[in-house]
Order: structure tokens, then C-alpha cells, then sequence
């Protein structure tokens, strides 16, 4: 395991950058064949074909000068990387982390695939968020977030099951955060999240 002292989360910037989306195509497909696109932890390569996208553009997009990204965001929890940024991060990322060819007109791009959860929550120092029934919130689960950093496997890009489909990363050597900052990729927004 590589060295690291600090943990981030991270989104796309809606105000900043563009969104894809599936094609309609792609979305009338998917309910057709009763397979819609979960990016849930389970391997999608086996069977994976390739996945038309475009950029998301509406009415108030138009003249919001947004930028096309690097990384873009295809909806609120995937990630699609440029080819060149695949170039980079593939060799670095680790085996849990799957590249699954978009088609964005004629251009390739992939979609990130995180295989697998670590049980890397500090669960004696993280606090939920709990609504008036007792649940906790779906919106935004913790008080405090903790991370043990004693329990990270993949100090490049690892996530866990009580964060949902948020994906997290550190400060390590040739880390998610790392090779970002290091290339000056665009889309990505860090957070740092609390760690021991």
C-alpha cells in the first residue's frame, strides 16, 4: 500500500462543465433489453457494448459558457473519461477499475467503472444524518465522514458500501487526485473527507 495523508471525494462542477447523457437510442435499447446502466460495484466488461453519448445541453446551457471537461459527468455518479485522460490514469488506477467504451459522435470515450467496495469507513467516529423517522438521509447521509486510513487497499481510487456510488481517492503517488492536479485535468471538484 502506498503512503498517504490525505482523503478526497469528488464530483463533476455543474456550473463549470458539460454533462453527457445516453443517447436516446442508447436509453430506448437499455429498456428494450431490460438492461439498464448501473455503475453499482459489479463488473459491466463481459457484457458491455459500446455506449453512444452526447453532451447534455438544454435551453439554459446554451449561453452558460460550459466547458467540455476532461472527465465529464454521465449523470449524477459516472464518470467518462477522454482517451487521452485513459491514457493516464489505466496504468495507475489499479485492477478494479474498468474502462468501457462511449461513442460521443465518432469520438472514444470511457466510461470509469469502479469494481467492489473496501470497508475502509472508521465507524466509531462517523456520524449519519438522520431523518425524523430514524432513517438516515439519502441526500446527505453523514454529520462526519471518517476514514481509516489503516484500512485503504487501493490508495488510488477505492469506494465503500456505506458511501453509495461515490467514488474516493487520496494524496498517494499516482493516485486519482494525483495524476488530476499533476495534468491539469479538468472536471473534477475535490472535497477533502476526514481520515485517521
Amino acid at each position: 500500500m502506498k503512503s498517504f495523508n490525505k482523503v478526497y471525494g469528488f464530483n463533476i462542477n455543474p456550473d463549470l462543465y458539460l454533462y453527457l447523457n445516453e443517447t436516446g437510442f442508447e436509453q430506448t435499447m437499455q429498456l428494450t433489453e431490460g438492461q439498464i446502466l448501473l455503475f453499482d460495484g459489479h463488473s459491466m466488461i463481459d457484457n458491455w457494448r459500446t455506449l453512444g453519448v452526447n453532451w447534455l445541453i438544454d435551453e439554459h446551457d446554451v449561453n452558460a459558457g460550459l466547458q467540455i471537461p476532461d472527465i465529464a459527468g454521465l449523470g449524477a455518479t459516472s464518470y467518462v473519461l477522454s482517451k487521452e485522460v485513459k491514457a493516464i490514469m489505466e496504468p495507475n488506477l489499479g485492477h478494479n477499475v474498468e474502462y468501457l467504451k462511449c461513442d460521443l459522435q465518432g469520438e472514444t470515450w470511457y466510461a470509469l467503472n469502479l469494481v467492489g467496495f473496501e470497508d475502509a469507513l472508521n465507524h466509531d467516529l462517523t456520524e449519519h444524518n438522520y431523518n425524523k423517522r430514524g432513517e438516515i438521509k439519502m441526500i446527505k447521509p453523514f454529520k462526519r465522514l471518517v476514514i481509516d486510513k489503516s484500512k485503504v487497499e487501493n490508495t488510488a481510487l477505492f469506494r465503500t458500501k456505506e458511501t453509495g456510488l461515490s467514488y474516493i481517492t487520496t494524496d498517494a503517488e499516482n493516485s486519482f487526485y494525483s495524476l488530476i492536479k499533476e495534468n491539469n485535468l479538468t472536471g473534477i471538484d475535490f472535497h477533502e473527507i476526514e481520515a485517521i
